[in-house]
């Protein structure tokens, strides 16, 4: 674990929502987590880089030299960005690019995105991140990865998931892959299964599918939890709107959040978080970006196509409040203690989720998972992630006022 990680690792356990000074802690770590340019800094040391880590020149030089090496083209001004103005590169092309630059194997490609680019590692259910993954593990270069590319024609076109026809998943693909030995066995199942590179996400689907079955239902875990949550209330077992449920789940349900004259306290009606997410110096821009709402929930039910993120954000927040509410509503205790043990299976258990469908597992420095793994290690994980939020809607209150 680096210096890095190792330090945002150290803050989980350093605060608790009852700290007297809980706001400022949150507010200095929101403002740790690293700009895109320190994690390249980090990187490039790492592959052999020994000039002066603050030369910005001598850093864009290295770079360069790189990918003129492998033939790879890139501009001094889009590197040099990077380094004055702090600007993320959010490319997969360009992501792509440094893995064949630097000759980086599978795994350090995987690492690569989860640590530098805090996206998801290669997505083999897109013809053309199926064609790098190949040619990542057979040490082709970025030229002979766009030749076959080029062969390989990939159709951009995105379909919905239909689970009730066939269904060719990630894992499969890979397993294809890997027993590959030329090129145009690649190319054959390529074309052969074109059809089946429609829709991407399927692992990720079936899993939503699967916790929301367990969350949301008539006789869910929702529902046993609002017995205790509103016990002078009668909940009826009954389907559930998942904006609803969302509220319980987030800690807003039932919380005092409306003001007529004011545009924030908007939660039970708008379909997203943004209006107390956006601008919330509690919370890191790229937290808060394709954070889990209604709409997006809705979307993946359906088999409709949403972006990566969201999908992995809502895995990781319908598996956080499945593990941990199950356990509440199997003791009738609302406020259950977390045993010693607990915490651990619950982050390999969402680390299974993520890994399976193609994500990269929690990480410390990404400032979304952050919240998550703060929330695990608390002694009352659920309540200590709902007192996050409220404390987020808090802030966004205080300074909108």
């Amino acid at each position: 674990m680096g210096d890095y990680t190792q330090f945002m690792a150290e803050q989980e356990s350093q605060i608790s929502p009852e700290d007297e000074n809980y706001k400022e802690k949150l507010l200095a770590v929101a403002g740790s987590f690293r700009d895109f340019d320190k994690a390249l800094d980090e990187f490039i040391v790492q592959k052999g880089f020994e000039g002066d880590i603050s030369d910005i020149d001598a850093k864009v030089k290295f770079i360069k030299g790189k990918f003129k090496d492998e033939e790879i083209p890139i501009e001094n001004r889009n590197i040099k960005n990077w380094f004055v103005n702090h600007v993320r590169s959010d490319k997969r092309l360009i992501a792509f690019q440094f893995c064949f630059a630097f000759h980086l194997d599978i795994a350090e490609t995987q690492n690569f995105f989860r640590r530098i680019y805090l996206q998801r590692g290669i997505d083999c259910h897109d013809i053309t991140e199926a064609i790098y993954y190949y040619c990542i593990c057979h040490g082709l270069s970025y030229s002979q990865a766009q030749e076959l590319i080029a062969k390989a024609n990939p159709d951009s076109k995105k379909r919905p998931i239909d689970f009730n026809g066939d269904v060719l998943f990630t894992g499969t693909i890979i397993e294809e892959i890997d027993r590959f030995e030329t090129q145009e066995e690649l190319l054959d199942f390529l074309d052969k299964n074109r059809a089946q590179f429609g829709y991407n996400n399927a692992t990720a689907y079936r899993y939503i599918n699967q916790l929301w079955k367990l969350i949301g239902g008539p006789k869910g875990i929702a529902n046993g939890e609002a017995k205790l949550l509103f016990p002078a209330e009668k909940v009826i077992e009954k389907n559930r709107a998942i904006s609803d449920i969302y509220d319980q789940i987030f800690g807003f349900k039932d919380y005092d959040i409306y003001d007529k004259n004011s545009r924030l306290f908007k939660v039970k009606t708008d379909r997203t978080l943004q209006p107390i997410l956006k601008g919330n110096s509690l919370i890191h821009p790229l937290a808060s970006a394709s954070f889990p709402d209604r709409q997006g929930l809705d979307a993946i039910l359906k088999g409709n196509n949403k972006s990566p993120e969201v999908v992995r954000k809502t895995i990781i927040l319908l598996a956080f409040y499945r593990y941990w509410a199950e356990i509440c509503v199997k003791n009738n205790n609302l406020y259950c203690e977390a045993q010693p043990d607990e915490t651990a299976r619950c982050m390999a258990s969402m680390n299974k989720m993520l890994t399976d469908a193609g994500y990269p597992a929690l990480y410390e420095g990404n400032p979304y998972d952050w919240i998550f793994m703060f929330a695990a290690q608390d002694a009352y994980p659920l309540d200590a992630f709902r007192f996050f939020m409220r404390e987020l809607y808090l802030n966004k209150a205080e300074t909108e006022s």
